[in-house]
């Protein structure tokens, strides 16, 4: 339902009694799964349909198909084998000690079937 300008309640229908608020000036939702992702929540894309809004233009620019291409739209050069490697005077760089962790170690106990 239309609030004010471009401010909406959204009901949920599969969780029932739960409104969201959306706010399509300040592309937000009270879900705060807009926010977080960057891409339209499911209440948001309710509201734009509502609107005839494209949601296309409300997508970031970083998850387009064409930024896509574009960034990979250069030659990627292939990269010798392990042998081919120049030998460096450094010294490799090893994984990190494996740490035990103070108490009494879990048991792997087998699931019966």
């Amino acid at each position: 339902s239309w609030s004010a300008l471009q401010l909406f309640e959204v009901r949920h229908v599969s969780q029932v009694g739960d409104k969201f608020i959306v706010d399509i000036d300040k592309v937000e939702c009270t879900c705060r799964k807009w926010a977080i992702s960057g891409i339209p929540c499911c209440h948001a894309l309710a509201v734009m349909k509502f609107l005839n809004l494209d949601a296309d233009d409300f997508i970031p620019v970083c998850f387009r198909k064409s930024t896509y291409q574009e960034i990979y739209s250069s030659i990627v050069y292939p990269v010798n084998g392990k042998n081919m490697w120049e030998n460096t005077p450094y010294n490799d760089v090893l994984p990190p000690k494996k740490r035990i962790f103070p108490g009494r170690p879990k048991k792997k106990r087998r699931l019966q079937e």
